[in-house]
């Protein structure tokens, strides 16, 4: 601290140390750039969520109404199951662990106004958590055996066999919508209450 000298009292006085207006000016822009920082993640995973919902949605959107599209008769050209393993490393041990899902896949051929086209959907977003499970669907469908394939209308080279979706898959679409969106809210609704305090 600064002494000065009263000139009535000859006593010291101390003053407090003024703030350094340059780091005041750079504290200001770290705290500006921290913000920018979180607003532009922000608005980054909301476009990011907003896409991936569409995207999902439409898909599921289509298996429930392909019910309603036209139909035509295919024939099976071949089967398969392919599987996908996701790992989880958030494991207190560290070895994480491992999820494997098994999906069906029954390559058929039909043709449309002429078009003769192929495809491998059994059931839009659908997969099995056992391969015995993924196996029971290909039982269904033998190769060179006669199918009931749905197309879409106004693109044909988008069909499945059996219209719907899956009540798991349902369930992830619900999950994804409504979860982000009620944390989304309760930040918003945080943020609006600190700014009403800082205002008083």
């Amino acid at each position: 601290m600064d002494d000065h000298r009263d000139p009535e009292t000859g006593e010291n006085e101390s003053w407090p140390d003024q703030p350094d207006p340059e780091l005041a000016a750079k504290a200001l822009t770290v705290n500006k750039f921290a913000r920018g920082c979180f607003i532009g993640f922000i608005t980054l995973f909301i476009i990011a969520w907003i896409g991936f919902i569409t995207y999902f949605v439409n898909e599921a959107n289509d298996a429930k109404e392909a019910e309603n599209w036209p139909t035509t008769q295919g024939e099976v050209l071949e089967t398969r199951i392919t599987s996908h393993t996701s790992t989880d490393n958030s494991s207190h041990s560290g070895s994480g662990g491992s999820n494997t899902t098994y999906k069906p896949r029954v390559l058929y051929r039909y043709s449309v106004e002429g078009e003769t086209l192929e495809n491998h959907i059994v059931q839009m977003m659908t997969s099995y958590d056992s391969r015995s499970q993924a196996q029971k669907v290909l039982d269904r469908y033998p190769i060179g055996s006669a199918v009931r394939v749905y197309y879409k209308e106004e693109e044909p080279s988008k069909s499945l066999l059996e219209p719907g979706i899956s009540a798991e898959s349902q369930l992830v679409i619900t999950i994804f919508t409504y979860i982000p969106f009620g944390l989304l809210f309760i930040v918003a609704l945080f943020w609006g209450v600190k700014k009403m305090k800082s205002s008083f």
